[in-house]
């Protein structure tokens, strides 16, 4: 069990002591420091519950040091369209005859297909394909690049937003299944996932499915693979999924770790267990990382470099997304954002 590392913990006592001007400084520091670890560490968790304000003025300081987020990285090289959306609250939703739920790995904003390839690492790349499906999304059409939560209420249950290395997986399968990563292994990298996403939308007629699942991102072949895509551990098959996918239908009885519970946290188990070698339970214990959140505090990761999920959150649970967005993920400025991005960095610190 890893939790969040001191460095991603940012405390907000600054921004509320002193003279305005000194809290006005205190907040661009913290904006500034906390890009550095967003793009190393892959996110950062600020304690503005620990000031005991109450929601509304947290809040309005989470929003605002979103803005200052935005402005730091567009700074330090992010594109100058980006810009901050607020999105509507989200109610967690609980599986019935389940107390909580928890949330698979996944990123945010399903029509978008993530990291994909920057045009300097694969010239031959199309950004249309960042588009993976252009309805039936939870939130917004927007192309989220940075994804943030104000937690207003963290309801029953354990409430732990859970976060997931992607590039660190994707070296790892590529290690496994003895690709050759070249010279340059974050450019072989980028590729390689560029290939198996634009597969994935070549096949859409096939599976029908406007998400990309992880194991389809991660080179499985097998339709079954491409057509499910889970988001909730207590999901159970539609009748519809039993019919298309009767292969699927044995595999719900028992996962590979023999642990897991809930017909989607199985599959996903054997899912994981083809794509990286690894079952659920060692892959949790490898990648996964808890952060804890108490009322009001802001979670701020990047949505491209991260998978990130939930863990056992209750249904009085709220989320408020604050996440960085562009509308269209296309451009140079993009390009050399999204080049510096599998480098773990902004173009203005290469």
């Amino acid at each position: 069990m890893i939790f969040t590392p001191t460095e991603a913990q940012f405390d907000c006592a600054g921004l509320v002591s002193g003279p305005r001007d000194r809290r006005e400084q205190a907040m661009d520091d913290l904006a500034g420091a906390s890009v550095d670890v967003i793009h190393r560490v892959g996110f950062a968790v600020f304690r503005i519950g620990r000031l005991r304000l109450g929601v509304e003025e947290s809040r309005r300081l989470s929003t605002a040091l979103a803005e200052r987020i935005r402005a730091a990285l567009i700074a330090r090289g992010a594109p100058a369209k980006m810009r901050l959306e607020i999105d509507r609250p989200q109610q967690t939703y609980v599986p019935e005859g389940f107390s909580t739920r928890t949330l698979l790995p996944h990123h945010d904003g399903q029509h978008c297909s993530y990291l994909t390839p920057s045009l300097q690492d694969a010239p031959d790349w199309d950004p249309a394909w960042r588009e993976f499906g252009s309805s039936g999304y939870t939130t917004t059409p927007a192309h989220k690049m940075y994804q943030g939560i104000f937690l207003p209420d963290v309801g029953e249950g354990l409430s732990v937003t859970t976060y997931y290395d992607w590039l660190g997986v994707i070296d790892d399968v590529l290690d496994r299944r003895g690709i050759d990563a070249g010279d340059d292994r974050s450019a072989t990298a980028a590729r390689w996932i560029g290939d198996n996403l634009r597969r994935g939308l070549e096949r859409q007629p096939e599976h029908g499915c406007a998400y990309p699942s992880f194991g389809a991102m991660l080179g499985l072949e097998e339709p079954l693979w491409h057509g499910l895509s889970f988001h909730h551990s207590e999901a159970v098959l539609t009748k519809e999924e039993r019919i298309r996918y009767p292969a699927a239908v044995p595999l719900v009885q028992r996962c590979a770790c023999g642990e897991c519970e809930g017909e989607a946290a199985r599959l996903f188990c054997h899912q994981v267990l083809m794509a990286t070698g690894l079952t659920w339970t060692q892959f949790r214990r490898r990648w996964e990382v808890l952060a804890p959140g108490e009322q009001c505090d802001l979670l701020f990761g990047h949505n491209l470099t991260m998978l990130h999920g939930g863990l056992a959150g209750g249904p009085g649970r709220v989320i408020e997304p604050l996440c960085l967005v562009m509308d269209t993920p296309a451009g140079p400025e993009y390009e050399r954002w999204l080049a510096a991005s599998w480098r773990r960095s902004l173009p203005g610190a290469q």
